[in-house]
């Protein structure tokens, strides 16, 4: 009789846990929404359902583990890619378009692993300081002004700089062909599709140096708007806390954009 009693109430339990799981995901989906809701959302973009990818899950995680006190996301219309700057900068609230950045992948077409120590004894840590050694990756995030251009001259020296001038300093023509990595390449490797890339949340195990020009520690206020993660997002943060949140490399490896 206990056995049955038992039994009973194991299905009973079961039974109430597995009708509530809807009522709880669709609540914890309202959470979520609210969590993305912006102030500045006209009331027919409120009422429309938001679709939370886990690109922008991971973003905003990472913000939140760096406590990023200054960060703030923007909603942005379906043709904001299609809008002039100065346009952009008022949908985002910000002072000035030199605020507004993006985050480019280069590749370096040169790239050569680092050569194996003949010291075995601690290979495997040995292999995780390769493989995240700044000064010689095949891939480099870099963030820019949109009022700004990569002078890849500028980037081939400022990165073989990284290394001190002696027998580990490399090549003067490893650099020198760094180029835009395919943008198929870019979402595999950031886990982020073409106009949301964000240096928070890259994938785990992408090993990826982030590299900030040093023209956007010049901008007035010291505030930047970047992707978020997805193409209708934009994250906004204190220059000072996304260089220590992402530990980026600051150097000058820009020009101002003509026509700009």
């Amino acid at each position: 009789i206990v056995i049955v009693i038992v039994i009973v109430i194991v299905i009973v339990m079961t039974t109430t846990v597995d009708s509530s799981l809807p009522a709880l995901q669709s609540r914890i989906e309202t959470l979520e929404n609210q969590l993305w809701s912006d102030d500045q959302k006209s009331d027919n973009e409120q009422n429309q359902q938001m679709v939370i990818t886990p690109a922008m899950r991971r973003v905003r995680r990472h913000v939140q583990s760096s406590h990023c006190y200054s960060s703030q996301w923007k909603h942005c219309p379906p043709n904001y890619y299609s809008l002039e700057l100065e346009q952009r900068k008022q949908i985002l609230g910000a002072h000035s378009i030199s605020q507004l950045c993006k985050a480019c992948l280069f590749e370096n077409k040169n790239y050569v692993p680092n050569e194996d120590s003949n010291d075995n004894s601690n290979s495997k840590a040995l292999a995780t300081n390769m493989k995240n050694d700044p000064t010689n990756s095949k891939y480099y995030l870099i963030i820019v002004q949109y009022v700004e251009a990569i002078n890849t001259k500028k980037l081939s020296t400022e990165l073989r700089s990284l290394r001190p001038p002696g027998p580990k300093r490399l090549d003067p023509n490893y650099f020198s062909d760094m180029r835009l990595a395919p943008e198929e390449d870019s979402d595999r490797l950031t886990g982020f599709a073409h106009n949301g890339v964000s240096p928070f949340g890259l994938l785990e195990g992408e090993e990826i140096p982030i590299v900030v020009c040093k023209s956007v520690l010049g901008v007035r206020p010291q505030f930047i708007w970047m992707g978020g993660g997805d193409k209708d997002w934009k994250l906004g943060m204190a220059v000072g806390e996304f260089v220590k949140a992402t530990n980026a490399i600051v150097l000058d490896v820009s020009e101002p954009r003509l026509g700009v």
